[in-house]
């Protein structure tokens, strides 16, 4: 059982590590620069950057997850990656407003996800869903709608958006098609 945990423990640290060197390539931890970046956060629904996620991806699940991540950053307000284990589903990263961050100290929060197909796209309360995670500063106003894509049986996104749902119906289709494309092997 101690080999078990240890050989859990080392996949854990291995694909935090992963994350963080993603993280880290992607975005300066200079403070000034984030506050100015959501100062002048704008999301964008160009069709050419949607369709800009899917492509030049990383072979590997973990890397392709944490890219396709990092690129809807520009598309939502807000947005988790939840990482499955043993179907407990525990937040790994974060973006606010284009500037994503790597969630630390954050292993009590686990969520149970429903039985959903891949790539199926559901709409729930962003203020308990975020409550539950510790994440109630992606969404201060409550005004986001929140939606929930399990893009593999490892990784599911959170994606909070402002946009009202006419556009935000055609927008999150968009996106939907672009992961499809992405992760289909």
């Amino acid at each position: 059982m101690e080999k078990l945990s240890q050989a859990l423990a080392s996949k854990i640290t291995h694909f935090q590590k992963r994350l963080q060197s993603f993280l880290e390539n992607d975005f300066d931890p200079n403070s000034e620069e984030h506050e100015r970046l959501r100062k002048e956060f704008e999301v964008s629904r160009d069709e050419a950057l949607v369709r800009g996620i899917s492509q030049g991806l990383p072979e590997d699940h973990i890397d392709r997850a944490i890219v396709v991540f990092s690129r809807l950053a520009m598309l939502f307000d807000a947005g988790v990656l939840l990482e499955n284990n043993d179907s407990e589903w525990k937040a790994q990263a974060a973006f606010h407003k284009g500037v994503t961050e790597l969630l630390k100290n954050n292993s009590k929060n686990v969520l149970k996800l429903p039985a959903v197909n891949l790539m199926t796209v559901l709409k729930t309360d962003a203020s308990s869903l975020l409550q539950k995670m510790n994440l109630q500063h992606l969404d201060p106003q409550h005004r986001d709608s929140c939606l929930l894509i399990k893009v593999t049986p490892d990784f599911a996104f959170v994606l909070l958006s402002s946009l009202p749902d006419l556009w935000l119906k055609e927008h999150i289709e968009n996106v939907r098609r672009a992961l499809i494309n992405g992760f289909a092997d």
